[in-house]
């Protein structure tokens, strides 16, 4: 797979620098980054080298006068509404998909405006890998039948615990959620689309998750999906085909499922979990609901979900027990779960 180079080029050292270093710790995308101060020296490394995307300075693109940039398909320049480039950029780029966003934007929107760069009709992205090495990836599923059980607050804290070590994913399988108000974001798009983009943009995935994905506390989610009827479309093998990009290509070294609702082959997705977290409570309505929930997975032969699941109460934090710990504790007991059935 050949490497998919982004160049920064402006004048200015310390903003080129700064740019190019925002862009490598926030687009967590597998691009080969270069940065330039010096047009020439840019020009020399293009002639070896395949650009994928340009992102450059007016000023610098005033200083390229005179040539012919045909091999750079992809421009992104950096207005600073100096005008002296004016209507040059189309015979400089005769071939290229050109925006243009203000140098002056917080770098975090500039990082936006490479993500639709690369997300559009745009060529010479495909491929590109999330940042991070593929190995063994841990899925974690999250199940109980009880209601208001605070289950979805308990993934997001151990979830934020494993992220300072590892990377790490949570994935929610849950109608009108409240999860986009914990994290403070509205999503314009949530799992539903993620998966369509798995099934029919394979390729470009992880650009897709890139523009998808929140991150709050160092935890990336997937905001889940508005309605019932969404989450219903959702199936086994969708799951498991995301799970494994997310693996593969994203990196990702653990995935949480939050499991409120049913998707399709819902059995069969605990089944993918290499541990599974159920709350329990000590009254006799959620101790039958519990045991035909057990009884089910028997009934049906997934005695080895029953033998992977750690049942647990959330602990009452007035009676002067740490949550955090308890969180650590729980992580802990998993990772002996998993131990046992690696």
């Amino acid at each position: 797979m050949g490497k998919v180079i982004l160049a920064v080029c402006d004048r200015n050292r310390m903003y080129c620098e700064r740019l190019q270093e925002y862009l490598r710790n926030h687009l967590k995308l597998s691009f080969e980054l270069h940065a330039f101060t010096d047009v020439e020296k840019l020009l020399q490394f293009s002639k070896g080298n395949e650009i994928s995307l340009l992102v450059i300075s007016e000023e610098s693109i005033g200083r390229i006068r005179g040539g012919n940039y045909r091999e750079i398909k992809n421009v992104i320049i950096l207005d600073e509404q100096a005008g002296e480039w004016k209507g040059e950029e189309t015979v400089l780029f005769p071939d290229g998909n050109i925006k243009h966003i203000s140098k002056y934007l917080p770098a975090a929107q500039i990082a936006e405006g490479v993500l639709d760069m690369c997300t559009s009709r745009a060529e010479g992205f495909g491929g590109l890998l999330g940042a991070g090495a593929a190995g063994k990836c841990h899925v974690i599923g999250f199940f109980t039948p009880l209601s208001r059980s605070g289950q979805t607050s308990l993934i997001v804290k151990m979830g934020e615990c494993l992220s300072k070590k590892h990377k790490t994913i949570m994935l929610s399988f849950e109608s009108f959620s409240a999860l986009p108000g914990m994290f403070d974001s509205e999503p314009e798009e949530d799992i539903s689309d993620l998966l369509f983009f798995a099934d029919c943009e394979r390729d470009r995935f992880c650009l897709y998750l890139e523009r998808i994905r929140k991150n709050k506390n160092g935890l990336d989610y997937i905001s889940p999906a508005g309605t019932a009827m969404q989450v219903k479309e959702i199936n086994f093998e969708k799951i498991r085909d995301l799970i494994e990009l997310l693996a593969k290509e994203g990196g990702y070294e653990y995935v949480l499922l939050d499991l409120k609702e049913y998707p399709d082959g819902f059995f069969d997705i605990l089944g993918l979990c290499d541990v599974v977290y159920t709350i329990t409570r000590n009254n006799s309505a959620d101790h039958y609901r519990l045991g035909n929930y057990t009884k089910a997975l028997g009934d049906n032969g997934y005695e080895e979900i029953i033998a992977r699941t750690i049942k647990f109460m959330i602990p009452d934090v007035r009676e002067g027990i740490s949550y955090n710990r308890y969180v650590e504790a729980l992580l802990s007991e998993g990772q002996e779960v998993m131990n046992l059935g690696a």
